[in-house]
């Protein structure tokens, strides 16, 4: 649509009538005044309805933003304003950035030859019951601290056991650090330091659990010091998703809610930015 044609015919009519300025009685009595208040009185009452059984909605995702940081082997996000509303009567943007940019998803064939792509995913991948591992007081003291078996059977054994369809999320709390040298935890020799799943915990999921995914507050499923990322060979590998860069995980680490994943159906996409909402 936004084309240099489209964008001059905008122009010159807002040169001969100015700004367009809908209100919402115009718009009702273009529509049929009537009709649209019975509409709406039944889509509000659809609405209500839909609310009350979902309960609260909690966003646990950041802003996608030129200045988020990024795992070293890509590039910062650009961005630049195509048309303005003063200027052509209408606003878009042109963006520029890595499928694995803010929060995001990471698709099976990111890691794996033939793994399945973001078109691929079955849609009832996308949504699922979130576990929620709670590793930040470890986290405050380690860096380099991991989600261990032992942190999930902890779990488990003060709740129940992981329900079947679930994505297992890490919170340690790293969300706090976004925009601080601390998020990425660069030491001298160019290592990462930041929290991830261990290993072990990972290929348990795998192996005893039937989940959908993992997810974590951090710039990977893997812990920032590895350089073999097991982890997420071990999850991709097995078909499941990866989800990083989460935030406000500890809105819902005392209840399992219901997650929904957001994300472009990106032709080949090996995964790609992702709003995730939890209903509670």
């Amino acid at each position: 649509m936004c084309t240099d044609g489209v964008a001059q015919i905008v122009r010159q009519r807002i040169e001969r009538e100015g700004l367009p300025n809908f209100s919402r009685r115009g718009f009702m009595r273009v529509l049929g005044l009537g009709a649209v208040a019975t509409a709406a009185a039944t889509m509000t009452s659809r609405v209500a309805r839909a609310q009350d059984m979902m309960g609260e909605v909690i966003d646990l995702s950041h802003v996608l933003s030129e200045d988020f940081p990024v795992f070293p082997a890509f590039q910062p996000a650009t961005r630049r304003s195509l048309v303005t509303v003063e200027e052509n009567g209408f606003y878009a943007q042109e963006w520029t950035f890595g499928e694995h940019t803010s929060t995001h998803l990471d698709a099976p064939g990111h890691f794996i030859g033939g793994g399945a792509l973001v078109p691929d995913i079955a849609p009832s991948m996308l949504v699922g019951s979130a576990v929620i591992i709670d590793i930040s007081e470890k986290a405050s003291e380690n860096a380099d601290a991991m989600v261990t078996v032992e942190d999930i059977t902890a779990w488990e054994e003060t709740n129940e056991t992981i329900p079947a369809g679930s994505f297992v999320m890490m919170h340690s709390g790293w969300e706090a650090f976004v925009g601080e040298d601390t998020f990425s935890g660069t030491d001298a020799d160019g290592v990462l330091h930041f929290p991830g799943f261990s290993p072990e915990a990972s290929l348990f999921l795998v192996e005893e659990r039937n989940i959908k995914g993992i997810g974590v507050d951090t710039l990977s499923l893997d812990v920032g010091t590895s350089a073999t990322f097991d982890v997420h060979y071990n999850i991709l590998g097995a078909g499941l998703l990866g989800i990083e860069n989460l935030r406000n995980l500890a809105a819902i680490k005392d209840t399992i809610a219901t997650v929904v994943l957001g994300v472009p159906k990106y032709a080949e996409g090996s995964g790609g930015p992702l709003r995730v909402l939890a209903m509670t």
